[in-house]
């Protein structure tokens, strides 16, 4: 029997290993990834109200439009990945959710220059993009997320 103890402990199934404590998700982790959630549901959101827009206006082109509307679907079931990733800490979603937030701000300046709405609907999209930067590049956030899990 004592053989058997022996060995238990060689291999480390015995009662001298410490189990590792749980990991916690630093705060600004779980504000990124409810703002990427948001966003996601933001652009899915403008998707549905471009489908609608189809069916009760005529288009100047339907291949444009349809082209609009599958990019902008596509767009938030993206971010939405990112988001699940994000929710498993995942390494690889710091380069995505940079890359949204920055097409983001490229939007807000066209918004800005009138291209797009008006002059004062790219402050909403600026300020989301900018804290979703600060929250990406939170030391805490870098570390959960370059975290092999």
């Amino acid at each position: 029997m004592e053989i058997m103890d022996d060995q238990a402990d060689v291999h480390g199934t015995g009662p001298t290993e410490h189990p590792e404590p749980p990991f916690r998700r630093p705060v600004l982790l779980v504000l990124l990834t409810v703002l990427v959630f948001a966003e996601a549901l933001v652009v899915l959101g403008i998707g549905a109200w471009l489908i609608a827009q189809l069916s009760l206006e005529e288009p100047e082109s339907y291949a444009t439009a349809v082209a609009l509307i599958v990019i902008v679907l596509a767009a938030g079931v993206w971010v939405l990945a990112i988001g699940v990733c994000l929710v498993r800490m995942r390494g690889w979603t710091r380069g995505a959710v940079l890359t949204w937030q920055v097409l983001q701000v490229i939007v807000a300046i066209c918004i800005f220059q009138g291209l797009l709405l008006d002059v004062v609907d790219g402050w909403p999209v600026l300020v989301v993009s900018l804290l979703g930067i600060g929250l990406l590049m939170s030391p805490s956030v870098v570390a959960a997320t370059r975290r092999e899990v």
